[in-house]
């Protein structure tokens, strides 16, 4: 009885305890490595480069609310972009909210420093704004001899625009992106292996996209 105590005492504690966000990029159950093969169904898939914004997190729980203003850009080059507010803890709040791309303020703003860096090579122009999910990489079910695909999603003008609001139970401290089922289910490599400029394809792709977030 003492040792199950101890056991729900220390779970309890773990649970209040968990820190900072760490985002993850899967497929399936399995993190992506760039350049590494994936099993897409009886084809396969790799990824050469994979960036994406995250802006504006809010955490809510039962009596408190803490707001997180800013710019993320997650890219798989660079591990420590992986790791988001490592001073604060998460512990106490039970959802999670943020946008998957930047809103209209983010795309006008004379402020590009950071991750807002045209240098971060998610600029287009100033009549098109910021790339939010830059993806590229080779399958072999596209039907070409190169086998490359090259999704460059963003847009902030409507109709066209990509942004989506995510809110998402926490159930620990890690942020997880499953792109399998996006490509399994909703992306279109067979017929459209290049996307460049904010299209209503593009918009659809980010909604899709936005769906795939969840704890853990």
């Amino acid at each position: 009885m003492k040792r199950t105590k101890i056991t729900i005492l220390f779970l309890i504690l773990a649970q209040l305890a968990f820190g900072q966000i760490h985002v993850q990029v899967q497929w399936g159950t399995e993190s992506i490595t760039l350049g590494k093969s994936y099993a897409y169904g009886k084809d396969s898939i790799s990824f050469d480069q994979l960036k994406l914004y995250l802006t504006d997190f809010q955490f809510e729980g039962s009596t408190r609310k803490a707001i997180k203003v800013g710019a993320h850009l997650i890219d798989l080059e660079s591990p420590e972009s992986m790791n988001l507010f490592p001073e604060f803890s998460t512990g106490n709040y039970r959802t999670m909210s943020f946008q998957f791309g930047l809103d209209s303020s983010y795309h006008v703003s004379e402020s590009v420093t950071g991750d807002l860096d045209p240098l971060k090579g998610m600029y287009w122009a100033w009549n098109s704004g910021y790339i939010q999910f830059k993806c590229t990489g080779k399958s072999t079910r596209i039907p070409t001899d190169d086998r490359l695909f090259e999704y460059h999603l963003g847009g902030y003008r409507k109709p066209n625009e990509t942004m989506v609001h995510v809110t998402i139970e926490m159930k620990g401290d890690i942020l997880v992106l499953d792109l399998k089922p996006f490509f399994e289910k909703d992306a279109q490599l067979e017929q459209v292996q290049r996307i460049m400029i904010p299209s209503p394809l593009a918009k659809s792709y980010c909604q899709s996209i936005a769906y795939y977030f969840y704890s853990k």
